[in-house]
């Protein structure tokens, strides 16, 4: 079922020390370090800004996006968590800021929208239909709920992970997961019946 979602493998974890030297270079504007950056995270935030969005091109602007607020946001930076963990949060915020843009974009074009006429591409394949469905069904799921999902599911980060990079703690990280796979199941089968 989900295989249609890009993943990236995780690669190592940063040190205390290399965390305060990686935010200490941006503060002070280091364009290497950036360029560093960019080839640590690059993939992996371009995956988990795509499991968000959906869209590529969205995906690469949130990218873009985060690495100028990390650059602006280096000096507070307070090492709590591991730089990673802070620089994926402040992604996933940047790609909540999109969805909240494009929720209100589809609002004010729904309301412009005389006739209510819509029109979907028709799908290739039985496996074009399921991942559209698939993709539905995400982007029907309330946003903390999407991340976590996303984040365990498809990035493969640990609860723990999620935890700090959401600000939830691990059990509600579990807990949410478990009523999140609950109700896409349920929504699935639905749609399977019908």
């Amino acid at each position: 079922m989900l295989q249609a979602v890009m993943t990236i493998p995780m690669t190592g974890h940063d040190t205390s020390a290399e965390d305060r030297r990686m935010a200490a270079a941006c503060a002070a504007g280091d364009a290497k370090i950036f360029e560093e950056l960019y080839r640590r995270f690059g993939d992996r935030m371009k995956s988990i800004a795509w499991n968000h969005l959906g869209n590529a091109a969205d995906a690469e602007d949130a990218v873009q996006e985060t690495f100028l607020k990390i650059h602006r946001a280096a000096a507070t930076y307070s090492g709590e968590a591991s730089f990673s963990t802070w620089a994926y949060r402040i992604l996933v915020n940047t790609c909540y800021d999109v969805l909240r843009k494009r929720k209100r974009r589809i609002e004010e074009t729904s309301m412009e929208d005389d006739e209510g006429m819509t029109i979907e591409r028709p799908t290739s394949s039985v496996d074009d239909a399921k991942r559209m469905t698939l993709r539905k069904l995400l982007d029907e799921l309330p946003e903390q709920r999407r991340t976590v999902f996303s984040l365990f599911e498809i990035e493969g980060l640990s609860h723990a992970e999620i935890g700090q990079i959401l600000g939830i703690s691990e059990g509600n990280s579990k807990w949410i997961l478990f009523s999140t796979k609950k109700e896409l199941q349920e929504k699935w089968n639905r749609t399977r019946s019908s």
